[in-house]
């Protein structure tokens, strides 16, 4: 199974609709198709700034599903150049947890362009490589319209 890191930034702009990239991907493992990695720091950070930023209800429940349904890793040491150094607990996160991905909007870390094996992209560049999956592209169409419909 796909292993991910979602940055914080990518919780919050799930609030852009149901058909954004972040919304799709915060889907994707709220129904199981891939697993959520974090660390007990991202967390709590997560936790605070959906409460602070993120006005829809059913969004906020939605982004705690992910925050309880999420692996909790214990972060490693991360030696990288990297210009914020808040950014090193995502990577942090992306070690321990040997994540395939790291998702995020923020440009300090999408300069680092991978860690090991793990790639750092943008939600749309992942969801662009989600769907070229053909096993997984119909089966993420259909569940996601359901979903959609469900509500």
């Amino acid at each position: 199974m796909i292993k991910v890191v979602l940055d914080t930034n990518v919780l919050i702009n799930a609030d852009r609709g149901e058909f954004s990239y972040p919304k799709r991907i915060l889907d994707l493992v709220l129904t199981g198709q891939i697993r959520a990695i974090i660390t007990h720091q991202v967390r709590q950070e997560n936790q605070l700034l959906v409460e602070r930023l993120i006005n829809d209800e059913r969004l906020k429940r939605s982004i705690m599903s992910y925050l309880s349904m999420a692996t909790v890793v214990k972060p490693v040491k991360v030696k990288v150049e990297i210009d914020d150094h808040e950014d090193i607990k995502l990577l942090a996160a992306v070690m321990a947890g040997e994540a395939d991905w790291l998702i995020t909007d923020d440009r300090h870390l999408l300069d680092v362009g991978h860690i090991n094996n793990s790639k750092i992209a943008t939600p749309a560049d992942f969801w662009a490589w989600w769907q070229n999956q053909d096993s997984q592209a119909d089966k993420t169409w259909q569940e996601w319209a359901k979903n959609l419909f469900r509500h």
